[in-house]
């Protein structure tokens, strides 16, 4: 009982995001396992920003939920602080790899001249089209949340 009056919209904030980044690592493997233009297209800073993100959001969370008082009580709350703020900013930066990294194939997809677009425009290279843009919305809409909780404290004042 006592742990869940612990528990503040910033550390319920932070735990969303976390699941968030989780949620766009699952589309971000099932869009590359699938068949279509990003098949087996890895961008692995893409993986390696949204796993640090992970990290630093977990250890932000224990940080937070650590029973200590006083002086230490305040070291933690900054440094749960401050990886909740880096956290986003290795979003934004999966995003920006991610988007770096499709938009020739978004543009041989989508744009290809007319002679073309019945061998480019499958199925295939349209749901892998979706998928990566949908990975491309879960990683943003992650590093907004993410932002968001960083306004929000995650200690009760005693």
């Amino acid at each position: 009982m006592n742990s869940i009056k612990k528990i503040t919209p910033g550390i319920i904030l932070t735990v969303i995001t976390l699941l968030l980044s989780v949620i766009s690592i699952i589309v971000y493997n099932t869009n590359i396992a699938g068949e279509g233009y990003f098949h087996n297209a890895a961008v692995s800073n893409a993986v390696k920003y949204n796993v640090l993100g992970i990290v630093v959001l977990a250890v932000a969370i224990v940080l937070a939920l650590v029973p200590v008082e006083g002086v230490l009580a305040k070291v933690l709350t900054i440094l749960s602080d401050v990886c909740r703020i880096v956290a986003p900013a290795l979003f934004i930066a999966a995003v920006l790899a991610i988007v770096t990294a499709r938009v020739e194939g978004f543009a041989f997809i989508y744009f290809s001249n007319v002679e073309v677009l019945q061998e480019v425009q499958t199925p295939a290279n349209i749901s892998s089209a979706h998928g990566a843009i949908a990975n491309i919305v879960f990683l943003a809409i992650t590093a907004v949340v993410g932002i968001v909780s960083a306004f929000f404290s995650t200690r009760k004042e005693a």
